[in-house]
């Protein structure tokens, strides 16, 4: 069985958002903590959130049963993110840009690519992860999630804290490009985009290239 999660669904929805940013690769470089450790500071009811997490997800489903949010963006660009059992799986227009897992793959999206794609909070936030973030813009980054994580019922005083351990793994280690005939590409290890180390996504990136810059231009 195959359930769609409905936007209404994670709306508001703290128990959501606390299990989703669990997934992150996020972590507070001062005191040494990972990203799941930096949301004990969310005053949620633990009880109620297992709770609601054996529900949203039950353990004795089958593999299939893969629960996914899915939307369009315009006329030409659709989303598509599947919640499987050990890593979350992102799609644009049904071309894969990477997971959170044990073997994630991120920074696909860049920052002005985020900003243009986003409607709303709740599609910013669930492309947020895929994103790298450059040196300069770490300020304007650090604002913008900081007001978006206030959205989010029980969040809203830590969310600066909360914001600045998002963005310390979403920070890359030097800038996007572009390449003669592909576009715009890294170099980040673990990153779809950087097709001098994963060549065989190249005919991805090209197709994705292209879809994102309609909208980024607009």
């Amino acid at each position: 069985m195959i359930r769609q999660i409905t936007k209404e669904e994670l709306t508001d929805n703290s128990f959501f958002w606390y299990a989703y940013i669990c997934w992150f690769r996020g972590y507070d470089d001062k005191n040494e903590l990972n990203i799941d450790e930096v949301l004990e500071v969310i005053d949620i009811d633990r009880e109620e959130l297992y709770k609601w997490e054996q529900e949203f997800f039950p353990e004795n489903e089958s593999e299939e049963a893969i629960r996914f949010v899915r939307g369009e963006i315009d006329e030409s660009i659709s989303f598509h993110f599947e919640f499987q059992k050990y890593e979350v799986v992102f799609f644009i227009n049904d071309l894969y840009i990477g997971n959170l897992g044990g073997h994630f793959e991120a920074w696909f999206l860049t920052w002005e690519e985020l900003l243009a794609l986003k409607t709303d909070s709740y599609l910013f936030l669930l492309l947020l992860p895929m994103t790298g973030v450059e040196v300069h813009q770490f300020a304007a980054a650090l604002e913008l999630i900081t007001n978006q994580l206030k959205t989010i019922p029980k969040f809203e005083d830590k969310a600066g804290y909360i914001a600045d351990c998002i963005l310390n793994g979403l920070k890359t280690s030097g800038p996007f490009f572009k390449q003669e005939g592909v576009g715009i590409v890294n170099k980040e290890n673990h990153s779809v985009r950087n097709i001098e180390k994963y060549p065989r996504y190249t005919e991805d990136v090209i197709k994705l290239n292209d879809i994102l810059k309609t909208i980024v231009d607009k």
